[in-house]
């Protein structure tokens, strides 16, 4: 009797657990819907920064290319970001985001929940490692746009409202524009400019003038581009260069001197004015000209004596043979010069003697 219990109690407990656990698998999968194998799959996180979130809830799907690969973990507030997502992402789609990939708040519909949205990045950049941080884009809202069509709208009105008061105006003939299109003259004017710059363009084709060559011929073009090029060539050079010219373009040293030196030189232009000295005569009596004009000629008239050979300083210089005579007595005449040195010498040391011992050369006796 007591075995027969135990064996009744044992196998109500076995169809529990069965019951229990077929419970457990149908909810499983009616809760995960034939998924239930991202619950076990390894994970990763991966971070973005947003400036809004704009109603991003934790635990929203994140996506990429249109299929499900995490959820949002964490939405933390930050000072210098705004808002930092933290997102569970399933580690075998590592290799598809990039550190150059980007976060988007997409919504699911016009008025659907938020998920976030993954961009692969470029091929040629590294994959995002685990718990690094990407840029969050802010994507155009349905409201924004209703917002901006509103004011798209008003502005319109406005247009509207502003060229029926501009039509009225034309239809009343007030303004120039009015006056455009209602009075014939400005007609008759535009056709006579016209036909004028008509006809001067036609003698520009036919002549062979200036203009023409401006024109047609690029010869011009091709001198003006190669003066710039030049001009920009030595304006490099001089802002590389640390030369003359760079150095009175930018040291100030320069400009005070001569601002130094235009002072002195108005100082001595007022005195110049003001005093009668030499210099003043210099500049404002003729005849110190006049005596230099008549000194030139006079010395001119003797130039040109010399240069015929009159006289004996043109002799001088014409005559070879007598200038080598002459040279030749300048010679003796120094020679006898120098021997008159040497005789005045010994003649001085002689009466110098003389004074000094008297008695050496003259002798007196009474007897």
């Amino acid at each position: 009797m007591f075995e027969q219990e135990k064996q009744l109690r044992w196998s109500k407990i076995k169809v529990g657990l069965v019951i229990s656990l077929a419970i457990l698998i149908l909810f499983l999968a009616v809760f995960f819907a034939g998924e239930i194998e991202i619950l076990f799959s390894p994970k990763m996180l991966l971070k973005a920064q947003f400036r809004h979130v704009k109603g991003l809830r934790k635990g929203a799907p994140v996506w990429i290319f249109g299929t499900e690969v995490g959820s949002v973990q964490a939405i933390d507030l930050d000072p210098i970001y705004g808002t930092i997502v933290t997102a569970s992402i399933n580690k075998n789609v590592r290799d598809l985001i990039k550190k150059d990939s980007t976060a988007s708040i997409m919504a699911m519909g016009l008025l659907g929940d938020k998920y976030m949205e993954l961009t692969a990045g470029s091929p040629a950049a590294e994959p995002v490692e685990s718990g690094e941080m990407i840029k969050g884009v802010a994507q155009v809202e349905l409201t924004e746009i209703a917002a901006t069509g509103a004011m798209t709208i008003e502005k319109t009105a406005d247009l509207v409202k502003r060229i029926d008061m501009l039509v009225q105006k034309i239809e009343k003939g007030e303004g120039t524009v009015a006056k455009f299109i209602m009075n014939p003259s400005v007609y008759d004017n535009l056709d006579k400019s016209t036909r004028t710059l008509s006809i001067l363009l036609e003698e520009i084709k036919t002549s062979r003038g200036t203009l023409k060559r401006m024109i047609e011929d690029p010869e011009l073009y091709d001198r003006m581009l190669s003066a710039a090029s030049s001009i920009e060539g030595f304006s490099k050079r001089l802002n590389e260069s640390t030369g003359t010219l760079t150095k009175l373009l930018e040291d100030p040293e320069l400009y005070e001197k001569l601002v130094a030196a235009s002072s002195s030189i108005e100082t001595f232009s007022r005195k110049l004015n003001e005093e009668s000295g030499t210099l003043k005569k210099l500049v404002q009596d003729p005849e110190l000209y006049d005596n230099l004009n008549r000194v030139s000629r006079n010395l001119a008239s003797i130039l040109t004596r010399l240069d015929r050979g009159e006289g004996v300083a043109g002799t001088l210089i014409r005559d070879n043979e007598m200038a080598l005579d002459l040279k030749e007595t300048l010679g003796k005449f120094k020679e006898l010069t120098a021997e008159m040195g040497q005789l005045a010498e010994e003649l001085k040391l002689l009466t110098k003697d003389i004074k000094e011992n008297p008695k050496k050369y003259f002798k007196f006796s009474v007897f």
